[in-house]
């Protein structure tokens, strides 16, 4: 039987070749697609689903934005809520309750109508215990019965989220959250009918979501997935803004091997990357600046620890972990690109939020740690595996982590490559000492990046529990008072890297390639993703 990284690395290589074979430079198949206002975009690996309610990583959320439109958007400039499929929303005066009015004549892509009652139907979805859907700790959590019900403590008729017509939904919240809308613009409705024809209505791997079958609202359609190779999308012609959508269409080409998708882009298989091999900024920086695009992308990178099992669920251990990583030297030897040491979790530029800076470099006090835990010298310390994703970048960041633990705790940590979607499956199932985890801001607060770490959260891959920081976290909640609020959220991140169940090692930035002949990025963070802005000339 054949190896499955052997398969999809031939897969990878297959499709490089297929397309090089048919494209020897800019004038075949980038100019082809140019002229029908294709839009070809590189997105890092193959989707692990395309059901909004179940997908995970960036190369999800990428298409996600394609097919789907939530009920406000970023702003472009400003990243605050705009309208989107609502067009206008109006929040009551103890700012509890918001008020959304849905456009007039909204459709899915399928022609039928698109209503109220299908936004509280997915909300309903969403939260549904048996869903267990990460994306409802940082969109519907804040709403009145949502907590308990994920958690099988309540039924839907005690969650505060209703279609009271076909054009207003109504959600009371259980504390103010100025940043509620922004929150929403992660919530994508779904179609019942089309959900319920395909299987259970909380089933995560229904056919629903395949070509042929997938009904969207956003401003395009799925017209093809062929796993491993291409989705093809087309223009919506039943998107309310269709008008405004000047591309005719989108591929998104699953290129893991950030150096197979640069030889794709010089090319002319490619009008916009997912990344870049880091070895290349620098030849991009010098010889073809106006293609390399480095934008803020308000994210971080961490590994995150399993603090179920020996050795890492020795804080000492941890800490020692911490203090033997050379942050610096990993972003000025090895990512470049504009990417920050992080000596915090949270990425500045989060709503006049400041962590406490508390991520030091110290070899000399992590040996001390690791003898006091037992492994003077790293004598005796177990094996432990760091498991990444199969991109070379996340490979030359793993194997610099690899140097420098062995020179400054004498420890060996061996790496297990694993595919995007499995490395996902690993997480769920805590099939890992260390694994490779990024996240990026969907809105501009530190709650996105620090409510995760609850108890129990899903997104709390490390199956970390401390009772500071959930009753912190808890107050935060319903804290009023905005500088209060985030000194809270302060105090809660102290306790976070005080216990280290995540290493953080960087703040991120996006960097990647754009032909000249793509108009209308502004080169904001996420701008990529607003493929309905985009143009080709």
């Amino acid at each position: 039987m054949l190896n499955r990284r052997r398969f999809m690395a031939l897969g990878s290589a297959a499709l490089a070749g297929a397309w090089l074979s048919g494209c020897s430079n800019r004038e075949s198949r980038a100019t082809a697609a140019t002229r029908d206002g294709i839009l070809l975009r590189g997105n890092g690996s193959e989707p692990e689903a395309l059901d909004p309610h179940v997908v995970r990583g960036s190369s999800e959320w990428t298409v996600m934005a394609a097919l789907f439109e939530a009920l406000v958007r970023p702003d472009p400039d400003t990243l605050e809520p705009i309208p989107a499929a609502a067009e206008s929303w109006i929040v009551s005066p103890d700012g509890l309750t918001y008020t959304f009015r849905l456009r007039a004549g909204l459709r899915w892509s399928d022609g039928s109508p698109l209503t109220a009652q299908d936004f509280e139907w997915s909300a309903r979805r969403l939260t549904d215990p048996s869903m267990a859907s990460a994306h409802v700790e940082d969109t519907l959590i804040f709403v009145r019965g949502v907590r308990a019900y994920i958690a099988g403590q309540g039924t839907w008729e005690q969650v505060a989220i209703r279609a009271t017509d076909e054009r207003t939904i109504e959600f009371v919240l259980e504390h103010p959250v100025p940043f509620f809308p922004s929150a929403l613009a992660a919530f994508y409705p779904v179609p019942r009918t089309t959900v319920e024809k395909f299987g259970g209505w909380t089933d995560r791997s229904s056919a629903w979501t395949r070509a042929g079958n997938l009904v969207s609202n956003g401003p395009f359609l799925l017209t093809r997935w062929e796993q491993n190779n291409d989705i093809q999308c087309r223009r919506n012609p039943h998107y309310w803004d269709a008008a405004q959508v000047r591309l005719n269409g989108v591929t998104f080409l699953p290129y893991e091997n950030p150096s197979t998708e640069e030889i794709a882009f010089r090319n002319g298989q490619l009008h916009l990357t997912f990344g870049i091999p880091l070895q290349k900024i620098e030849t991009y920086q010098r010889e073809q600046p106006d293609a390399l695009k480095i934008v803020p992308d308000l994210g971080n990178y961490f590994y995150t620890l399993n603090t179920t099992r020996p050795p890492f669920n020795d804080l000492r251990v941890r800490r020692a972990f911490s203090l033997a990583t050379d942050r610096e030297s990993l972003v000025r030897n090895v990512l470049r690109g504009g990417k920050v040491a992080a000596n915090a979790f949270t990425p500045p530029g989060l709503g006049g939020y400041t962590a406490n800076p508390r991520l030091a470099h110290d070899p000399e006090a992590a040996r001390a740690l690791l003898a006091e835990a037992g492994f003077p010298g790293g004598r005796g310390f177990p094996r432990v595996e760091l498991v990444i994703d199969s991109r070379d970048n996340h490979r030359a960041v793993a194997e610099t982590m690899q140097q420098m633990w062995n020179a400054a705790l004498g420890v060996r940590v061996e790496l297990r490559n694993e595919e995007p979607r499995v490395l996902v499956s690993s997480k769920r199932a805590m099939q890992f000492d260390l694994i490779r985890g990024s996240w990026n801001a969907s809105y501009l607060d530190p709650w996105f990046f620090l409510s995760p770490w609850v108890t129990g959260g899903l997104y709390n891959e490390a199956q970390w529990s401390d009772a500071r920081y959930d009753a912190l976290i808890a107050e935060a909640m319903g804290q009023v008072n905005p500088t209060a609020r985030l000194d809270l959220l302060r105090r809660a991140e102290d306790v976070l890297l005080e216990q280290l169940p995540v290493l953080p090692l960087y703040w991120s930035t996006h960097v990647f390639l754009l032909a000249p002949e793509v108009k209308g990025y502004t080169g904001r963070p996420f701008a990529d993703r607003a493929v309905k802005a985009l143009w080709l000339e």
